[in-house]
């Protein structure tokens, strides 16, 4: 019986092991609608600019612009950083930088970093007790995706990740793995 459960114990821990590393941070039909827009033509050649507004309590945001400016860089993809409240993010705005480009995406994304932390009890008896939080890295982000013509709001998509980072680990290399999966759901 011991054998069994622990045989089970592995088979779970591995399929676990490998839901981790998957890159998919929207769902199946969220993924399927962006597809169906073709926002990079057969010759991989971008069909939209990209404008990022970045909110953070601390510099998370300098790691997350740099992250998606190398994107559009290698993707050659204009983009263009605001703030949260700029136009940018309301339908009917439209961009003379959208000029013959079918969309205009448009990303809040607002980085998590939690670090860890211990934290000791003391009873009234002098008894100690513990307990360790990991750090976790993560983010919340709107996709929008406007007609670059007229400014019709087409879709917008909620992304949400967190996942627990390792002890004393840097948490920008974590924000950059973050941002690489959130653009690989645009890439597609």
């Amino acid at each position: 019986m011991r054998i069994r459960g622990m045989a089970a114990t592995v088979v779970v821990a591995l399929a676990l092991q490998g839901c981790a590393g998957t890159a998919m941070v929207i769902n199946g039909a969220q993924q399927q609608s962006l597809q169906s827009l073709q926002l990079f033509g057969p010759d991989a050649i971008p069909r939209f600019t990209f404008t990022l507004a970045c909110t953070s309590e601390d510099a998370s945001c300098i790691t997350v612009e740099h992250a998606f400016a190398d994107w559009a860089q290698d993707r050659h993809v204009s983009m263009q950083s605001v703030e949260p409240d700029d136009a940018s993010f309301q339908p009917g705005h439209s961009s003379a930088a959208a000029a013959g480009l079918p969309y205009r995406l448009a990303v809040r994304f607002a980085p998590l970093v939690i670090a860890s932390f211990n934290k000791i009890n003391v009873t009234q008896g002098g008894s100690l007790s513990g307990d360790y939080k990991p750090p976790k890295v993560g983010y919340t982000a709107t996709l929008y995706v406007f007609d670059a013509g007229t400014g019709k709001l087409l879709q917008q998509v909620p992304f949400h990740k967190q996942r627990t980072a390792d002890f004393k680990a840097d948490a920008g290399d974590y924000l950059r793995a973050e941002v690489k999966n959130f653009v690989a759901s645009l890439d597609r």
